[in-house]
């Protein structure tokens, strides 16, 4: 998944980028998965199905120059309590080639003037709680900084999210979220315009080993797109995972570029996620994902827990 699948009508298009290694390696269908704060990034009412709270850190190795960090810490509500979280996503591209026009007649008209770097942030504050028995309801309020050079936008956004288990038995959860919604300054005088979203996810774990996934996401700049999931857990301590993304509006990256893979290591409290994406002629994306699940709460609700076998 990158920036660049997308048409390009908005600002802030750092958004679009998956967080998670594990979400990432599902290809992205993760509004419907219990019990992990990455999916806070597709579905804030998915953290009131945490059964602990998490501490969840993200590196992204991007093309060229481009880095991506990100940090969420959640608080797992007991019982009927609310649960909240915090969150920080920040990319950064480097070493970009300042240029400035020359003279007439000298050169391609053009003169190489140093290097400048820009970055994109986001801080969000989260919170999600039980409606009934069945049905989850989440948001956040997040900040957003845009900076280009001597440029830069200041926006204010929010995610609002629904999470229903629609059965117990083989656990089937249902997601739906509304992301990215708000206002933004001019970026050099120009209007800017979130990229706002629409995410509707299912989840189920038709065998036990086995959890599968699928959301159906719309932009405001794309014709939709299908994501796909699946992930085995053969071992306790150990999962494969795979993910198809079918963009309407996908550039032509090559045959792979819509593909995803990745595999998890947990180790009592601890899980290390790892997912790489082919991007054609532009190399392939690598995310390391380290989570931290503190003590279970008390109450344990096992039908929105991940897949144990």
């Amino acid at each position: 998944s990158s920036a660049d699948s997308y048409s390009g009508t908005t600002s802030f298009s750092f958004l679009n980028l998956p967080v998670g290694a594990r979400a990432t390696a599902m290809g992205q269908a993760f509004a419907a998965v219990p019990n992990d704060i990455q999916c806070l990034s597709y579905n804030p009412a998915c953290l009131a199905t945490m059964v602990s709270s998490q501490l969840s850190f993200q590196h992204l190795s991007y093309v060229e120059d481009v880095t991506q960090e990100a940090m969420a810490f959640g608080h797992a509500g007991r019982d009927e309590e609310m649960s909240w979280a915090f969150s920080s996503n920040y990319l950064q591209v480097a070493n970009i080639t300042r240029t400035v026009a020359s003279p007439q007649g000298s050169g391609d008209g053009y003169t190489d003037a140093g290097t400048f770097s820009t970055y994109d942030l986001a801080l969000g504050l989260s919170a999600a709680a039980p409606l009934t028995e069945d049905l989850r309801a989440g948001g956040t309020v997040k900040m957003l900084r845009e900076s280009l050079a001597d440029a830069s936008s200041n926006a204010g956004a929010m995610d609002a999210g629904l999470f229903y288990r629609l059965s117990e038995e083989h656990a089937w959860n249902a997601g739906l979220s509304v992301d990215n919604f708000g206002f933004a300054s001019k970026f050099a005088d120009a209007a800017v315009k979130l990229p706002t979203s629409v995410r509707a996810g299912l989840s189920g774990q038709p065998f036990s080993q086995w959890l599968l996934s699928s959301d159906y996401v719309r932009r405001i700049d794309t014709k939709g797109e299908f994501d796909v999931g699946v992930e085995v857990t053969p071992q306790r301590f150990f999962s494969l995972r795979v993910g198809y993304r079918y963009a309407m509006t996908n550039p032509d990256l090559g045959g792979l570029a819509n593909f995803s893979a990745g595999i998890g290591l947990r180790a009592k409290q601890l899980s290390l996620d790892y997912a790489f994406i082919p991007m054609g002629d532009l190399g392939i994306t690598q995310r390391i994902s380290l989570n931290y699940r503190f003590k279970p709460r008390d109450s344990v609700d096992s039908n929105v827990s991940r897949p144990k076998s």
